[in-house]
Formats: structure tokens, sequence, C-alpha cells
């Protein structure tokens, strides 16, 4: 198996760089990719670690926001110098303590919401460390009362499988919108930047948006002439919708990818995409279909 979309502690995942790859490995995962948001710490991290013993094959890995009209979207780079991108202006470089008074500040406006609809939370609720998100916390803190039981599943569903940041603090239609498009780099400047250090672009999760015409959007960024490939399997894409991305990619000649966009337990899986059910096998590794022709029904 490989996961080619693994966030840290470097932004907002819950594990260090060494217990994604213990469990990698406990795991059977050959190949994984950290993707932290908008900066590549976890490569530094890994210079200080002993890899000798880890069986994992490591591939550079990010992913950055971007702005695509007027809404909030994500691009994958893998594969490039991390030491130079490292240097990009387009790396988030707020300090833990920047970006611990940024998540407060969203914090109060999004409690202050609830409070508005009458959703129970506790008024002590507040951001830990650096790579907290108050969305994420904030999710999981209503979940804790049973008295939002009814507006939660309205919301995020029964299973609470639905995306709170998605759904409502990135939809311009939701009360608890927060722009976070401000500042933001466009698709074309993600792209120059990831290329230049010679690195792949790659669309991330496609279908992992709200309010969106998805298959529209995917041409959009197509056409822009900036994409080697698109994230295909992924925990929040169904089975259809990757068979569509491959559909695409295959006519487009454009790589696949997939990974879980693991963050914590409970709510991704490592190595599994479509919520957890499906392995994320080397069919997922930059592969590019449009090679897979046959002739006289046998592969070539």
């Amino acid at each position: 198996m490989i996961d080619l979309h693994v966030h840290t502690t470097h932004s907002d995942g819950q594990l260090k760089v060494a217990q994604i790859l213990q469990r990698a490995k406990d795991d059977g995962i050959d190949v994984i990719s950290f993707c932290d948001h908008n900066v590549v710490g976890a490569y530094e991290e890994l210079t200080k670690l002993d890899l000798d013993d880890s069986g994992v094959k490591i591939i550079t890995g990010v992913e950055f926001d971007f702005v695509h009209k007027g809404k909030d979207f994500h691009m994958l780079g893998y594969n490039f110098d991390g030491r130079k991108l490292n240097k990009s202006r387009i790396i988030d470089k707020k300090t833990p303590e920047d970006k611990m008074e940024e998540e407060r500040r969203h914090l109060i406006f999004l409690k202050e919401v609830c409070k508005k609809l009458n959703i129970k939370i506790d008024d002590s609720l507040d951001i830990k460390s650096p790579n907290e998100k108050a969305s994420t916390i904030l999710k999981y803190h209503m979940m804790e009362f049973e008295e939002n039981s009814q507006i939660l599943d309205e919301m995020l569903g029964k299973n609470r499988e639905k995306s709170f940041a998605r759904g409502f603090v990135h939809n311009p239609n939701s009360p608890f919108f927060i722009d976070m498009t401000i500042g933001l780099p466009t698709a074309q400047e993600v792209a120059d930047e990831i290329h230049r250090c010679g690195g792949m672009v790659f669309l991330a999760h496609p279908f992992d948006y709200k309010d969106i015409a998805h298959n529209q959007y995917i041409q959009e960024m197509f056409d822009l002439g900036i994409l080697d490939g698109v994230e295909c399997i992924h925990t929040r894409h169904t089975l259809e919708q990757i068979n569509y991305i491959k559909e695409f990619c295959s006519i487009h000649n454009l790589k696949i990818s997939g990974g879980s966009d693991f963050h914590r337990d409970g709510k991704q899986r490592l190595g599994y995409g479509v919520n957890g059910t499906t392995p994320i096998t080397e069919d997922y590794f930059f592969k590019n279909i449009e090679r897979e022709v046959k002739c006289n029904g046998r592969e070539i």
C-alpha cells in the first residue's frame, strides 16, 4: 500500500513524523508523502531521524492553498527540492505563536455563531497548540454534547462524516463562514513555484468541495495547463468519483495519485480511501493510466 497525502504536527495533523513512519511500517505501507498545509517542515525533521530501519519510501510533498473564483482550494506538490521550495514566497512563514493567535480569533468567531444558533459549547474551549485548527476542535467539541445531536445530524450527517471546515467555515453561504482567501496565491502561482523546484503539480481531492460544479472545476484547472496529475482515490471520494477522475486523466494524459488525507485517528485511515474502506495501492503511485492500452486483449 501507499499513502501520498498525510498531515503531521507541522500543520494540522495529530501525529508527529516519527509516529506516522512507525504506523506506516506497522501497517505495511511502502510509500508515503507528508503533505502539510503550506509548509515543508516535516522534511527538515526527517534529516534528524534514523530512517535506516523504517522500510518506508518517502516522497516530498506539500498541500498549498490557492484562490480560484473567490474560494479556497488545494493543490498538491510532489517530488520537489525541499530546500529550494522552503525558500519560496508561498511557504507559510508564520511562527507557532502567530498561528495560535490566528486560530484563536477564528475560534472566538465560531463560538459566537454557535451561541446564536443555540449550539451548546464550553466557553473555555481554546487553541492549545500551533497545529490545532479552530474548525476541527470545534467540530469534535460540539459532538461531545447530546443536546447538539439533532442539529449536528443535519449539519454533519448521522455518522458525522461531513467536513465542518469545507461545508461551513469555507462556505460563503454559511453563518460560520470565514474568508480564508485573503493573501492566497493563484493556482498558476502555486504551480509555477512547484515546477520551479523540480516538482509535479496534482489537483487535490477535487470532489471534496461544497457548492461547486466539480467536473467543471476539474476542467478549468486542466485548461490552465499546469497539472501533471489529479488526486484520484481519497477518503472523501466515492468509487464513482474515482472512476470519473481515472477516465478524465486517461483522456488528458495525466497521472493519478492517491492519499488518505490523514489528519487524525477516527477521521481518516492511513493507507485507505473511500471512507477508510479501500486500500490505496501502487496503482495510484503517480501512474499515467493513458499508457494502459490493450492490444488483442493484452496490456502493453
